[in-house]
């Protein structure tokens, strides 16, 4: 490229004949026109063998002419070249008796006179650039792939439809010519040119290679006037619409398959020596989008785009998904010489089935379970992933797979578990199912979740201690530096009663204020550990509630802090029997429950339980005497199981109040076991009295006895015993025969006849001189059938 000042118009005015033509041109469009600078006659006669050494050193030129001072623009002293400067173009060829001018990018500022030609002879040109039409200099981008056969269409003014039509390709040196005139319909033609005669004319390519990309141009040949060229007029082209077609190379072809007001998540895969080249995504025909920026995700309208270098992938993720979304698209990269692209057809439908989006609560450290759908007509991998600070969805890493477990519960449905909760795993996750071809994988997400956070319980008894760990996001601390250039980490921690930063909040306590003020609550801050600590002595019921850990308006992490009373209630009852058990309340208007667990949040959470709500489950009652302050629990038909620790609660907008209950059992008699031992313990008693009579005088006896008789006697003595039913139960008491012996044998026995007969027998051993054995027997004899 050389640009030449212009000196030599001075004499071009002398010695040759100026003549004027007019140019029109179309703002935003281009124009073409030939500048003679030989006449017919001096061109004919001067040899061919000279025609090369006489005018290769005539120096052409086109330049502005502003008051007869023609300003610098273009010349050459080259032949067969295009030569360039800027948006102006000078083509000269050595065989002709005229060089070709063109210029790109019109605007109204390019109006006016300008000179061309060489020192013999030069021309006037007037340029006019109109700016009247919709359709005037309008530009679009083409693509196609190697193989295809593409046709794009030409508008055109109505009173154009008689001029003849022309498509110029502009790919470096030369132009390529070609005319309405000129084209045929052959098979083997490569460039169709066909003129409808309806405001338009249509340009076909056939079996795309890569020599076929590049600039072209449409438009229609004319006079300086309105009317079709004459065979005597000097015609330009003016050029209204301007076509770069890029031609690429097909690796794939992939239907994906996704749903309205869903999202989905695509990677495309490049061989592996392009990884680092710029990557690009077109939807239908339209302008490819670049990926400026690598390994970070670059926004387009809804469609997000991920350049990953390391893996060779680009990542696609389109949100908020509608009908107008579905249409073909190009994932592809850019290479020296060809673009490679995969096509990927994108089929929108009706996702009704599908759940709109569901809210979960996880408690820090347990797990969590959500809920998925998955298309049931083929099974696909399921997947699971967690939107970004962008709201982009991105794979679940490698490291982290291990935490999500998957599971299939019924047809379409799967649940994705996620084990050992952290303060990373908050915010909106969506889930669905994964396609895989050989240089693409598309997610199709179906399922929205928000899925918040929540610290465990914290638990402290009436008048005790309790600390309360709040722990933080470190990225969300910020660096304080100090005059002395040390820079330090500080950022303001609340313990807030009801959400941080709300109209009903009650702050508890800050980071940075003085806690002399409060004896009664201390705070560390372990900025290493990200753990912001509160410490609360003398508690009272009324501490009972939701606190919530923050940091600035942009994280608030609640948590339940529960009390349990210090009085606890012990109650004791039989199996078999039932037990009514009084629960004192503190608070008016508040939820009553009863419940059984080691713990009171789990007894809340998992126990069974009664409630002001539920009153009744199986064995257990609750009734409530709001007057008296109290509600009461009866549990019936005890059994041994049931003996245990059961909790007293109390709930008001997230706020419980526990008393602990002790619940003992005993095992008890049947009624007939306590009627006999009743009967024993009578019969007992009986023989003592009796004993004891016959013991104060069983010496008198004793002598009397031997002197008369010699021989051992038994003394009997039958007591009569009324029971309710007026029947008659007998005793005999036997005395030893022996008094040397002592009493070595007792017996008292019961009969009860007509319906039943009751025997008790008590006896009484001595083996060697000592009283060391007694026993009673009972039994009942039921009347005869």
């Amino acid at each position: 490229m050389r640009a030449i000042t212009i000196i030599f118009i001075t004499l071009c005015l002398i010695s040759g004949q100026v003549l004027c033509f007019k140019v029109i041109g179309c703002s935003g469009g281009s124009v073409m026109f030939k500048c003679m600078y030989k006449s017919d006659e001096q061109h004919n006669s001067t040899p061919l063998n000279q025609r090369k050494s006489y005018d290769q050193f005539k120096g052409k030129y086109f330049c502005r002419n502003r008051n007869r001072d023609c300003k610098p623009g273009i010349s050459t002293e080259l032949q067969r070249r295009w030569v360039y400067n800027e948006r102006f173009s000078l083509y000269d060829d050595e065989n002709s008796r005229f060089f070709t001018v063109f210029i790109r990018n019109l605007s109204r500022e390019d109006a006016g006179r300008y000179t061309c030609g060489n020192k013999q002879k030069c021309h006037d040109v007037e340029l006019k650039v109109k700016n009247n039409s919709s359709s005037c200099g309008t530009s679009v981008i083409r693509s196609a792939y190697k193989g295809q056969t593409i046709t794009f269409s030409c508008e055109y003014k109505h009173e154009f439809k008689t001029n003849t039509k022309v498509l110029y390709r502009v790919n470096g040196d030369p132009v390529l010519v070609l005319n309405s005139s000129q084209s045929s319909q052959s098979s083997e033609e490569k460039f169709i040119l066909s003129d409808s005669q309806k405001d338009h004319f249509t340009v076909t390519i056939r079996n795309i290679s890569a020599e076929e990309r590049g600039v072209y141009l449409c438009g229609v040949e004319r006079d300086g006037a309105d009317k079709p060229p004459s065979e005597t007029s000097n015609t330009h082209i003016t050029f209204i619409k301007e076509i770069k077609l890029n031609v690429s190379s097909q690796i794939t072809s992939v239907q994906v398959e996704a749903y309205i007001s869903k999202s989905v998540f695509i990677k495309c895969k490049f061989p592996e020596e392009f990884k680092e080249n710029k990557k690009f995504i077109q939807k239908d025909s339209s302008k490819e989008i670049s990926v400026d920026e690598q390994n970070q995700w670059i926004p387009h309208d809804k469609v997000h785009m991920f350049d990953d270098t390391s893996a060779g992938v680009l990542k696609v993720f389109i949100s908020d998904l509608t009908a107008a979304d579905e249409a073909t698209y190009r994932c592809g990269v850019n290479t020296a010489d060809d673009h490679l692209f995969t096509e990927i057809t994108l089929k929108i439908s009706q996702g009704d089935h599908f759940r709109e989006s569901s809210e979960s609560v996880a408690v820090i450290g347990e797990s969590v379970k959500l809920s998925c759908n998955s298309p049931e007509k083929q099974q696909l991998i399921k997947h699971i992933c967690k939107e970004n600070e962008k709201k982009i969805c991105q794979s679940i890493s490698s490291s982290e797979k291990q935490r999500f477990e998957f599971s299939d519960s019924t047809a379409g449905v799967y649940t994705a578990s996620i084990s050992n909760v952290s303060l990373r795993d908050a915010g909106v996750y969506w889930c669905g199912a994964e396609t895989r071809h050989k240089n693409l994988t598309s997610v199709s997400l179906t399922n929205k979740h928000q899925l918040t956070l929540t610290m465990p319980p914290v638990i402290g008894r009436e008048g005790d201690s309790v600390e309360i760990k709040c722990p933080y996001k470190e990225k969300l601390t910020e660096e304080v530096c100090l005059r002395s250039g040390k820079c330090l980490r500080k950022e303001v921690k609340y313990l807030c009663k009801g959400k941080c930063f709300t109209k009903d909040a009650q702050n508890i306590i800050r980071s940075d204020e003085d806690h002399d003020k409060n004896p009664k609550i201390s705070v560390k801050d372990d900025t290493e550990l990200s753990l912001f600590t509160v410490n609360m002595t003398e508690l009272r019921a009324e501490d009972a509630g939701k606190y919530w850990c923050a940091m600035r308006d942009v994280f608030n992490l609640p948590l339940e802090l529960m009390i349990i009373m210090k009085d606890a209630v012990i109650h004791e009852a039989s199996v078999g029997g039932s037990a009514s058990i009084s629960c004192k309340h503190i608070r008016n208007q508040t939820q009553k429950f009863f419940c059984r667990g080691d713990q009171p949040n789990n007894c809340i959470r998992d126990g069974d339980r009664v409630s002001s709500n539920n009153r009744i489950n199986g064995r257990f009652s609750l009734t409530e005497e709001t007057s008296a302050g109290v509600f009461t629990v009866k549990i019936s038909d005890l059994r041994a199981e049931d003996s245990g620790k059961y909790w007293c609660a109390e709930e008001s907008s997230g706020s419980f109040i526990f008393t602990e209950v002790q619940l003992h059992l005993t095992r008890g008699f049947p009624v007939t076991a306590v009627v006999s031992v009743g009967l024993i313990l009578l019969a007992v008693c009986l023989v003592l009295v009796l004993f004891k009579i016959k013991q104060s005088s069983k010496h008198d006896i004793i002598s009397s006895d031997r002197r008369e008789t010699g021989d051992h006697e038994t003394a009997q003595e039958e007591i009569q015993v009324s029971d309710p039913e007026s029947t008659n139960l007998y005793s005999t008491v036997q005395s030893p025969t022996n008094p040397s012996d002592g009493l070595l044998y007792a017996a008292v026995s019961f009969q009860k006849h007509e319906e039943s007969r009751s025997d008790a027998t008590v006896r009484f051993r001595k083996e060697e001189t000592h009283c060391d054995y007694a026993s009673v027997s009972h039994s009942i004899t039921p009347k005869n059938y």
